[in-house]
């Protein structure tokens, strides 16, 4: 991202990036991130800001989590919505399909952060992966699981964990299929939290989170077809994995995450997918 601007509206100092949105929308943005700031309230929707239609997504940071971050803001850190700013556009740079980002802010007050937001190029007609399963075709399926173990086998190739991969967010396009010839239809979001693969977060962590929910959706050829399809992406992208010891580990990882859920969670069986 660019180097961020500094601006002062009602006692609220805003630190904001916004590459792509200028002028009467970027303030207006601005004056949307303060108000919700000073309510503290929770940002999930369509805002006009300028003659720009901007998805505002934005909270409160209260308790430890705004001392953490204001603390960590003196050496640098961003904030999690600034993350998701950078990570968003290092993922389009990629030719990864997220949202578009246009700005985001933090927000702080006689030095203490308050708020943090993150503005979005509205998507088109989309729904969750989980929720269009159902309803879904065969061939539908079918096409989903084989661009989605592309796409991540391509983004774990390039070093980089999403390590918030469950199906909530992955979305499926709705839309008609794109002019530019691309017949991908699923949609990356809410990436804050990736980055380069850490010691317990790993692209088996990813594999965990994707499990822990399809796990109880997908079949048991729907998986075999994907983890296969994700090994040959990755002997493609010259970063090959021996697919027994990558199941094993996101095993660990999956009942790390069951045991933290509310709810019973579906078993799976890994091992039937390499017998």
């Amino acid at each position: 991202m660019n180097a961020p601007q500094r601006l002062a509206i009602d006692g609220l100092e805003l630190r904001v990036h916004a590459a792509s949105l200028k002028g009467e929308a970027l303030a207006a943005f601005a004056q949307h991130a303060a108000a919700a700031a000073r309510d503290q309230r929770v940002l999930a929707q369509l805002a006009q800001c300028g003659d720009a239609t901007l998805w505002l997504k934005g909270d409160h940071l209260p308790g430890k989590a705004r001392w953490r971050h204001t603390f960590g803001g003196l050496f640098g850190r961003a904030t999690p919505r600034e993350r998701e700013h950078r990570r968003l556009e290092w993922l389009r740079a990629r030719l990864f399909r997220t949202p578009r980002p246009r700005a985001s802010a933090a927000i702080r007050s006689r030095g203490v952060l308050r708020y943090h937001v993150l503005a979005l190029e509205p998507l088109g007609a989309h729904e969750a992966l989980g929720q269009a399963w159902p309803r879904a075709s065969e061939a539908e399926r079918c096409a989903w699981i084989d661009e989605l173990a592309n796409e991540s086998a391509r983004l774990h190739s390039l070093h980089f964990v999403h390590r918030n991969l469950f199906l909530r967010n992955l979305l499926v396009d709705r839309e008609r299929q794109p002019d530019s010839g691309d017949p991908r239809r699923l949609i990356f979001i809410d990436p804050w939290r990736g980055g380069a693969p850490l010691p317990l977060r790993g692209c088996s962590y990813d594999l965990a989170c994707l499990m822990f929910d399809a796990a109880g959706l997908w079949s048991s050829e729907h998986q075999r077809r994907f983890f296969a399809r994700y090994a040959e992406e990755r002997t493609r992208q010259a970063q090959p994995v021996e697919l027994r010891e990558l199941l094993a580990r996101a095993d660990e990882r999956r009942r790390a995450l069951v045991r933290r859920a509310r709810g019973p969670q579906p078993e799976w069986n890994w091992r039937s997918l390499v017998d």
